[in-house]
């Protein structure tokens, strides 16, 4: 099967398989492109695991396992079940919307540094250093003194992610995290660092890998989704006038329109699942123990069985239980996060700027679909150069 290259747009490709392979095998590979299957499988832990770790040859497992424990998003219960159960403590709704005077605050600070300048990249004010980054270093406790370290991690990880293991950012990092335990051990406050050490359920609380493990996860989920959604939703509103505008009129309407952002361009394109046990089927495929399942987040948030007039930006779509963050027990613990970082982003942005439109696209870079857009400000003659970042169809969390 020939997959889209990474500087090509998936869109029709998905199309395509939706309507001619929606189930399709090669050798032990099995891809899945609609809805129904997508979810079924993301719904069905039993049988579709998450226990990639396992798969790693045996000295690099011990050597991850001694730096930090294995992140929930690569564990199948009842071990995840314990991890998520404990470290959900910190992500209550009040906690997250707590954090939104110091997000708002980080962003009008990035957008501050380019405010009167006739020409800038508007995707870089806001990802380099990217604005989820400085979010989570503050959510941790990270001091100030170590944001130029912590960035540097957080770019290596995104390097790698889904293709292999720094283990010397690993490492780095890892020793890091265990310092910052010890101090808040001596100290603890109302950091997400403290959150964790606090956490208990039926007596139990998280060791200090698994800390380290869900510190170095947030630094690197939580940065490359976030970064993709809000390059996503500023190609995609420039993609369609009148859509920024009106979002300025109605800026009751962002949580809804970034909700369509999420599904007409997702910012993680999919995931995957290892087959674990007998019997297993995807539609009227069987499927056996160790086939690896290639699960098309994006392909399904675009199927029109689903989704009425799939392959359109509605930017007020009413129905809209899109899989962006994910389905079933994995489902994105930091989706509330992200969410609220994209609607502060977009808040301030509408209240700055008039309007942007694309007049100019070219791809470029390496590592995902990466165009160079260059966008125009209404309200004045100056340009804004976007730079849209999109991770490729084989992209996997």
């Amino acid at each position: 099967m020939e997959i889209p290259g990474y500087r090509e747009e998936p869109f029709e490709w998905y199309r395509k398989m939706r309507s001619e392979n929606p189930v399709y095998r090669e050798d032990n590979n099995v891809y899945i492109f609609k809805y129904r299957d997508v979810t079924a499988v993301l719904d069905d832990y039993r049988t579709f695991s998450s226990q990639f770790r396992d798969l790693m040859a045996p000295e690099m497992r011990r050597q991850l396992d001694e730096l930090s424990s294995p992140s929930i998003l690569i564990l199948d219960p009842p071990k995840h079940t314990k991890l998520r159960n404990l470290v959900s403590r910190a992500f209550t709704p009040m906690k997250i919307a707590s954090y939104e005077p110091e997000i708002r605050k980080i962003t009008n600070a990035l957008l501050d540094v380019v405010d009167g300048r006739s020409t800038f990249d508007i995707v870089k004010a806001l990802t380099y250093p990217p604005l989820p980054v400085l979010v989570i270093s503050k959510i941790l406790g990270v001091p100030d003194r170590d944001m130029e370290k912590f960035k540097e991690w957080s770019d290596n990880l995104v390097r790698v992610l889904g293709f292999g293991v720094d283990m010397d950012t690993e490492r780095e990092m890892a020793q890091y995290f265990s310092g910052l335990i010890d101090e808040r051990k001596h100290s603890l406050s109302d950091d997400l660092i403290s959150l964790l050490i606090r956490a208990e359920v039926d007596g139990e609380h998280l060791t200090r890998q698994e800390i380290i493990g869900f510190s170095i996860l947030l630094l690197a989920a939580g940065n490359e989704t976030t970064t993709n959604l809000l390059s996503n939703a500023i190609v995609t509103f420039s993609e369609h006038p009148g859509s920024f505008e009106r979002l300025r009129e109605e800026r009751s309407l962002i949580p809804t329109a970034i909700e369509e952002v999420l599904r007409y361009r997702s910012p993680v394109q999919s995931t995957r699942r290892l087959v674990k046990r007998e019997g297993g089927r995807i539609g009227d495929m069987k499927v056996e123990p160790g086939d690896f399942i290639f699960v098309y987040l994006q392909s399904a948030n675009r199927d029109e069985d689903v989704f009425p007039n799939s392959e359109e930006f509605i930017i007020d779509r009413k129905e809209n239980r899109h899989v962006a963050f994910g389905e079933g027990i994995h489902f994105c613990l930091g989706a509330p996060l992200a969410r609220l970082e994209a609607r502060v982003a977009m808040e301030e942005l509408t209240k700055r700027y008039g309007d942007i439109r694309a007049v100019h696209v070219s791809p470029g870079g390496q590592g995902g679909q990466l165009h160079n857009v260059r966008l125009q400000e209404a309200r004045g003659s100056g340009q804004l150069i976007q730079t849209f970042f999109q991770p490729p169809p084989e992209f996997i969390y």
